[in-house]
């Protein structure tokens, strides 16, 4: 029988996981077990194609724990920077085992001593790769509207023969 991953990372996220696990030198716990499973077990993707309900880094997302609502928070590499009161960094087991899911995903937590929580995400907010992709959008709807595709700036040449304006070496580049 043939599952869906459960877990959808982009490449970056892939690669942060992965350093996380080869950088890990403690035992193999809760956090790396779930670590181990989330790298074994997810689909990878471009950032062009992540789907926009699905947690990555940077996005800002809903959830509960057990039920309670929490967030929202951004999901971040880590606790510092301006916004760290809104931040949730990967390094902890509720921002790790958020990233990947998609809207309406669960995961079940094992945090030690017989203790499980289950996660679930509410609503992606927002996501990067998304915001990235209608701006994108923007820019080609304008350029449809004047009717260019790109804009070109006006490129000075240096010619090597004098009187010539042509960068094209052409038949006697041969």
């Amino acid at each position: 029988m043939v599952t869906e991953p459960q877990y959808q990372l982009t490449t970056r996220d892939h690669a942060i996981l992965q350093a996380m696990f080869d950088q890990h030198r403690g035992p193999h716990d809760p956090f790396m077990q779930l670590l181990d499973r989330k790298l074994r077990s997810s689909a990878i993707s471009f950032s062009d194609d992540m789907p926009p309900d699905v947690v990555t880094l940077g996005s800002r997302v809903a959830y509960r724990i057990d039920g309670a609502p929490a967030g929202p928070h951004v999901l971040a590499e880590e606790d510092k920077g301006e916004n760290a009161a809104d931040a949730l960094s990967i390094r902890t087991v509720h921002g790790f085992a958020l990233l990947g899911l998609a809207e309406g995903a669960a995961v079940s937590i094992d945090l030690g001593d017989g203790m499980t929580q289950t996660l679930q995400v509410e609503t992606v907010l927002s996501q990067p790769e998304a915001q990235a992709r209608m701006r994108q959008n923007e820019r080609g709807r304008v350029g449809e509207e004047t009717g260019s595709v790109v804009h070109f700036r006006p490129r000075m040449t240096a010619s090597r023969h004098p009187g010539h304006d042509d960068d094209d070496p052409g038949p006697r580049a041969a």
